[in-house]
């Protein structure tokens, strides 16, 4: 099958402001969190990523809301029985190729699971298109941030 959607998610380091303080932080294709463009997904999508890591760490990179399959590490296919995850350890260095289908709308978290790392930007956002939130920051929505 083909891909309707690739994106990729390159994790390195940058010296930058977030939440207004000056450092040395993650990063996402270059960007800071929260200037990090979403990934928009129709719902049905067939979804190929692409995760490469240079930031001198390793990252527990974490999927919210779906399951995803390794297609191939630092270019080669994967073989056997299919490596589904949720969860994936990427090394320095590494680079992943994954693929999962859009099938469960909402707006997911995809980040590292060292959660230093995730509140230190390492964090992007998989949306579907049409699929909206009542959360607002500082609003009434019953419900509020970690």
């Amino acid at each position: 099958m083909k891909a309707a959607r690739h994106f990729d998610y390159r994790i390195g380091r940058r010296i930058g402001f977030l939440d207004g303080v000056p450092g040395f932080w993650w990063s996402v294709n270059g960007k800071l969190f929260p200037d990090v463009p979403m990934y928009m997904v129709h719902r049905g999508d067939i979804v190929r990523m692409t995760i490469s890591n240079t930031s001198g760490d390793v990252h527990p990179m974490h999927l919210h809301g779906h399951h995803a399959v390794v297609l191939s590490r630092d270019g080669v296919a994967a073989s056997g029985s299919p490596w589904w995850f949720d969860s994936l350890n990427v090394g320095d260095g590494e680079t992943y190729e994954i693929a999962f289908v859009a099938d469960n709308p909402g707006i997911w978290a995809d980040h590292c699971h060292n959660l230093d790392h995730a509140a230190d930007g390492l964090l992007a956002h998989l949306a579907y298109v049409g699929v909206g939130t009542a959360y607002r920051v500082g609003g009434d929505a019953g419900n509020s941030p970690e």
